[in-house]
């Protein structure tokens, strides 16, 4: 007669040799409940305990991973824990963590880096990505994928492609290789480079998880975010209709992630508030819409779903789309809040400076208005540009119309001097004010200034050209100008 002991040890092996399928089928449930089982036969099995660990975290419970760990009085568990508490978003915990007594290796230095990409500490994720690569040698898809991610939230997309060179990246190694360095594209402007990168990254994607035989709606929710930076592409390539046509496609089939949705949803509203001429009642309907994305628990904070899977940047983005709109809505009070709540998140936000300044102007402090946008005349050609047009809007509302003129003629930076947006306000307001000898020399240098341009985008370059020169035909006719000297200036121009 078999004794307890082995009796025991008999019920233990069976029970490891039920779970080995159970793993390796991803019955997360029924593995954990055959390990209670094997645990209460002998608590002390450390087999059993790794075992339950991993299955836990395999299984998404994350919370009843860091219960378990937390009862099990085991130090070992320490990587574990800390990437439980990342999937919960406990960022700083699992950080705290990983600078214990933890031994340096590959997986706590991947780990390293997520943790700082999701804290939007940028220059930290792309160091510890470096450590990784040079360091331990690891030169995998996923980490090439993330670190041309993390340059490009980090505000260095134009430094992406020397880095995929030097680590023998190619779009065509994969569709989130291929969906990052179209990102790069988008942020330094290149539009037409980042459309096509888009469609590889979507045939790729389409390729790959077909192979992988996933159903048509787990590959188009998995293709999503190509899907909606497509149509964000086409947006800013004026194609608004079809942009929006995506959009609520995407919307409308639910084929998408909460924290995708909610991009789509902001980039919609963004869309549909430039093309409304009752902005007030416009803002009211998309405040509503927009109040779906936030935590009703939780004042100021994005619901649970959508706060814990979007870049810093793009809850930054989420937050100063609903300030605006409260703003529209005529909610002063409100924004208010939300512009202190932005403050305290974003200290060194250019954003959250123009916010601020339109919240002024609302409130007619024009003076304290001109005051914040006045700090932003040094900052990047993007704010600068938004601060320089806004502090000629201020001009124009007041009546100062020539003042808005010499605002605009005034700015230093050649390529913010020359954007279209500013050259449209200042040709339009020295037209009203019968300045045409003055809107047709600065059309002239604008058509000099983009003809030498060796950074803009061939289509960028070559829309603009087609525009100043329709405004100079324009300026010149209204002028007295005969035909033939206007064709004499043309044929100048397109030489």
């Amino acid at each position: 007669m078999a004794s307890p002991k082995a009796s025991k040890e008999d019920q233990v092996q069976t029970l490891f040799t039920k779970l080995a399928p159970l793993i390796k089928g991803q019955q997360h449930k029924k593995a954990i409940k055959t390990l209670d089982s094997i645990l209460k036969l002998q608590p002390a099995d450390e087999d059993a305990i790794k075992c339950k660990v991993a299955v836990l975290l395999e299984g998404s419970l994350f919370q009843e991973a860091l219960d378990y760990i937390s009862s099990t009085k085991n130090n070992s568990f320490q990587f574990e824990q800390a990437y439980a508490m990342y999937r919960l978003n406990k960022l700083q915990d699992a950080l705290d963590i990983l600078a214990g007594n933890l031994p340096d290796t590959p997986g706590k230095a991947l780990l390293e880096a997520q943790l700082h990409h999701r804290q939007g500490n940028y220059s930290a994720a792309i160091a510890t990505y470096n450590k990784l690569v040079q360091q331990y040698k690891v030169k995998t898809a996923e980490v090439g994928t993330n670190i041309v991610a993390a340059y490009v939230s980090g505000g260095r997309a134009h430094e992406v492609l020397p880095v995929m060179d030097a680590l023998a990246l190619s779009a065509s190694d994969g569709f989130e290789i291929a969906f990052n360095q179209a990102c790069a594209d988008v942020a330094v402007g290149k539009l037409e480079a980042a459309e096509q990168q888009l469609l590889l990254a979507q045939r790729l994607g389409r390729e790959t998880l077909y192979e992988d035989d996933l159903p048509e709606e787990e590959v188009e929710a998995e293709l999503a975010p190509v899907t909606s930076q497509l149509a964000h592409v086409a947006s800013m390539l004026g194609r608004s209709d079809e942009a929006t046509a995506s959009y609520q496609d995407l919307l409308t089939k639910h084929q998408a992630e909460e924290n995708v949705l909610a991009v789509v949803q902001n980039n919609v509203l963004a869309i549909q508030s430039s093309t409304q001429s009752h902005q007030k009642r416009f803002a009211a309907e998309a405040l509503k819409k927009f109040e779906s994305l936030m935590d009703h628990e939780a004042a100021g904070q994005l619901s649970p779903g959508v706060e814990s899977r979007l870049s810093s940047q793009q809850k930054q983005a989420l937050h100063l789309n609903h300030a605006l709109l409260l703003l529209l809505s005529g909610k002063a009070e409100a924004c208010q809040e939300k512009l202190t709540q932005l403050k305290r998140r974003y200290p060194n936000s250019a954003d959250t400076a123009l916010l601020e300044a339109s919240l002024h102007i609302k409130g007619g402090d024009l003076a304290a208005a001109e005051g914040v946008l006045g700090g932003l005349q040094g900052d990047s050609p993007h704010t600068a540009l938004r601060a320089v047009l806004m502090r000629a809007q201020m001009a124009v509302t007041s009546g100062k119309h020539q003042q808005a003129i010499s605002i605009l003629d005034g700015i230093s930076d050649e390529e913010v001097r020359h954007k279209p947006a500013v050259l449209a306000t200042q040709l339009a307001l020295q037209e009203q004010q019968q300045d045409l000898a003055g809107a047709i020399k600065r059309s002239q240098e604008g058509l000099q200034w983009w003809q030498g341009s060796m950074t803009a985008d061939k289509g960028q370059k070559a829309a603009a050209q087609t525009w100043l020169l329709q405004q100079l035909v324009h300026l010149q006719l209204k002028a007295g100008t005969t035909a033939s000297q206007i064709q004499h200036c043309l044929y100048i121009y397109q030489s």
